[in-house]
């Protein structure tokens, strides 16, 4: 049958959309969704293979990716942390700082941090821990002047989204860090 023939437009389009059924295959297959089905499972298959290498990249969660290293501008204080994190999971942070000469070596957590995490763990342990003004403040006693100190903390995310952090030692310059916590 040609398209130029004398059948209204509505009959040419109904045979051009669906292949009769012949005498071997009962059912009536009709292109358009065949090649939707092809479409959806090619572009599917990269969508799923492109998830899997973020994931094992550390997009979602621990990995090269996800691992961070941040020091402030007098070298007084490093940070090492994890930029992507899940809702309820073990996240770790390691913070070296160098004391300077006075009589406590105190490190401050503020911006999001008090709101967003829950320190499981904290090694050393500290001689004084307490919140003012929304910020958590870490206290060691007398550390000799120049010597690097060494925090790690085991956290628990408590709220998703953007988390928006900062850390400072003795009043010195600060670092502000950003997380993204998945639900």
């Amino acid at each position: 049958m040609s398209l130029f023939s004398r059948q209204p437009l509505s009959c040419r389009m109904k045979t051009m959309k669906t292949a009769p059924a012949d005498k071997s295959s009962p059912v009536v297959e009709k292109p358009f969704w065949l090649n939707f089905d092809f479409q959806v499972r090619r572009y599917g298959f990269v969508l799923l293979l492109l998830i899997v290498v973020a994931a094992l990249c550390g997009i979602f969660s621990k990995g090269y990716l996800s691992d961070s290293h941040l020091s402030n501008t007098n070298g007084s204080l490093s940070l090492h942390y994890e930029k992507f994190n899940r809702l309820m999971s073990d996240a770790d942070m390691k913070i070296v700082s160098v004391s300077s000469p006075g009589d406590r070596n105190r490190i401050i957590f503020g911006g999001d941090f008090m709101e967003s995490f829950r320190v499981d763990s904290l090694q050393p342990q500290p001689d004084k821990m307490y919140s003012l003004n929304g910020e958590m403040i870490i206290e060691y006693d007398k550390p000799t002047a120049g010597a690097q100190q060494t925090l790690w903390l085991s956290l628990t995310p408590m709220k998703a989204g953007l988390i928006k952090s900062t850390i400072a030692v003795d009043g010195g310059p600060d670092i502000t860090f950003r997380q993204i916590i998945y639900p």
